[in-house]
């Protein structure tokens, strides 16, 4: 089975990139992850009984969602107001850890309508240091792969607020493959991730 990103050479960086990481200065920076952590617990405390597997909806509320200028550090991080899925990425994977949830990078290839693509295309081209996401019928999207039970896992979408169903999903916003960093193969649904590997799950357009 070719992979889904096969088809798509205009964007070969796609094929090995890592989740994106957040640089650290130091103090500056260790107050901001605290801070995001409180933040954390407070959301969880408050609006979700302490459920530890709770998605961090919190931050989809806090943070617009638009172009970053990259590297980026934590306590810039933190003190912006536009953040792409790259540091939402970030965000949530600190806060699942933080409550001792085991978390990983993960990456996806979405379609998208010929249309947004032209905009976000336009917004992006502003800002020449963020990163090219953006393909001709396909973009690029971070999610995390969380592991709930032995060998299982589940991917949350830290940019939307909500997990990921594995069924193959067609139109705007399908998956159409996954790509996992994770220490032992798990499975998303009649998925099969290994790490650092692009898996198909629909048909290629």
């Amino acid at each position: 089975m070719r992979s889904a990103v096969a088809g798509i050479p205009e964007r070969e960086e796609w094929r090995q990139v890592s989740g994106s990481t957040l640089t650290h200065h130091g103090p500056c920076c260790d107050r901001a992850r605290a801070w995001l952590t409180a933040m954390g617990r407070s959301y969880d405390f408050s609006s979700t009984d302490g459920l530890a597997m709770a998605g961090p909806r919190w931050i989809t509320q806090r943070w617009a969602w638009g172009p970053t200028r990259w590297p980026i550090a934590w306590c810039e991080a933190v003190r912006a107001e536009v953040i792409d899925c790259g540091v939402f990425g970030a965000f949530a994977l600190e806060l699942f850890r933080a409550k001792g949830i085991d978390a990983y990078p993960g990456q996806l290839l979405r379609t998208c309508a010929e249309e947004r693509i032209s905009h976000w295309r336009r917004k992006w081209e502003a800002m020449p240091t963020a990163f090219n996401w953006i393909g001709s019928r396909v973009v690029y999207h971070e999610v995390n792969v969380v592991r709930r039970a032995p060998n299982e896992a589940h991917v949350y979408d830290p940019t939307e607020g909500f997990w990921l169903e594995p069924a193959a999903q067609s139109g705007h916003h399908g998956h159409l493959a996954i790509r996992a960093e994770i220490p032992e193969v798990l499975r998303w649904g009649p998925h099969v991730l290994v790490n650092g590997k692009w898996t198909q799950t629909a048909p290629r357009v």
